[in-house]
Order: C-alpha cells, then sequence, then structure tokens
C-alpha cells in the first residue's frame, strides 16, 4: 500500500502537525511545533473498523 500523508492536529497541542500512514490504519503524527512523535489510531477508524474476511 502506498504511503498517504496530510495534516492532523497534534494531539500534545493542538497545532497542525505533519501525518501519514502506510498501512491505513496507525497513523504516525510529527509536530514541529512542540516536537511530538508519536503513532494514533487513523481517523476515519474512529468509531470502529469492520472486518471483512
Amino acid at each position: 500500500m502506498a504511503m498517504t500523508r496530510f495534516l492532523s492536529n497534534c494531539p500534545r497541542c493542538g497545532y497542525v502537525a505533519e501525518a501519514w500512514t502506510e498501512d491505513g490504519v496507525v497513523v504516525k503524527v510529527h509536530c514541529k511545533m512542540c516536537g511530538y512523535e508519536g503513532q494514533l489510531p487513523h481517523p476515519d477508524l474512529k468509531n470502529g473498523a469492520w472486518r471483512v474476511g
């Protein structure tokens, strides 16, 4: 799966942060304002993901 990059809000300071995902499930976040680096669940999966198969 191709890497997808987008902007997200930093969970620590709320500033706009870089976010990217390679698998569509886990989003890696990097905030240049406060230096936060971490992983979050993908925002589209907030209410639970369906599983097929």
